[in-house]
């Protein structure tokens, strides 16, 4: 299948076309993601990014919004290949190259391949490719240089990721295996080697006023930014004092 098929089948109408800018093949010029991923380098693109939110605002904070930013971007059309096309693509550090703006933004991935259909084994093997080969990586760098808790970063993949598979397992035309491998990574609290699994319920759905609410498990700490609030899927139960938090 050419990548204008997976696209298409992906976007369903043409007001996503930013999708097809925002991967493309790699070139010899662009930024290697291993060397994005260099402390040096990734430090000067989380306080690039930091600057909309002025000087003072946490590195841990604003790299926690970064996260968001790149989650949004990959994830949905990457894991809805996966869920919808059994469609992987190649995205070790070593595959790609990424494009970034003066203020932190991600412009464009750069991919050595646009994958191809491969059936899945189970609903680990599904996105081992996204999660292990791509997200792991990314945190773990992130993590490394800004001091925030990869749980909270977790958390920020596993809202975006529980999100898509929620969304899809609504909808009759998607329902199938790869929709129902997403759920069941949601639902599975260790991996095949016993190790455990980073997404497992990142959001919970308790009963307010008779009706369940979206919430998260761990806070995402963006409030500690001056100028911004708790998320919506917030799930601390009262306003945290700031002046109280080390």
């Amino acid at each position: 299948m050419r990548r204008s098929a997976v696209l298409g089948e992906l976007l369903g109408q043409s007001a996503h076309s930013g999708w097809r800018e925002f991967f493309r093949r790699r070139r010899p010029t662009d930024l290697a993601f291993t060397e994005f991923l260099e402390p040096d380098c990734l430090l000067a693109v989380l306080n690039g990014y930091g600057r909309r939110h002025g000087s003072d605002a946490p590195i841990a904070a604003v790299a926690g919004e970064w996260s968001k930013r790149y989650f949004a971007k990959v994830m949905r059309p990457i894991a809805t290949a996966a869920m919808l096309l059994d469609w992987r693509v190649p995205l070790t550090p070593a595959d790609l190259s990424i494009d970034l703006s003066t203020e932190g933004e991600i412009v464009s991935l750069g991919l050595s391949d646009f994958g191809r259909p491969v059936r899945a084994k189970s609903a680990e093997d599904r996105f081992a490719f996204l999660v292990s080969g791509n997200i792991e990586s990314l945190i773990r760098a992130v993590s490394e240089v800004s001091g925030l808790s990869r749980n909270v970063l977790w958390s920020n993949a596993g809202n975006a990721f529980e999100g898509i598979a929620r969304n899809y397992a609504r909808d009759d035309r998607c329902a199938g295996a790869g929709v129902a491998d997403a759920l069941e990574l949601l639902e599975s609290p260790h991996m095949a080697d016993g190790s455990r699994n980073p997404l497992f319920r990142p959001i919970v759905y308790p009963q307010a006023d008779g009706q369940p609410e979206r919430l998260r498990r761990v806070c995402c700490i963006r409030y500690l930014i001056d100028g911004l609030d708790y998320c919506k899927t917030c799930p601390c139960p009262v306003p945290v004092d700031q002046s109280t938090v080390p």
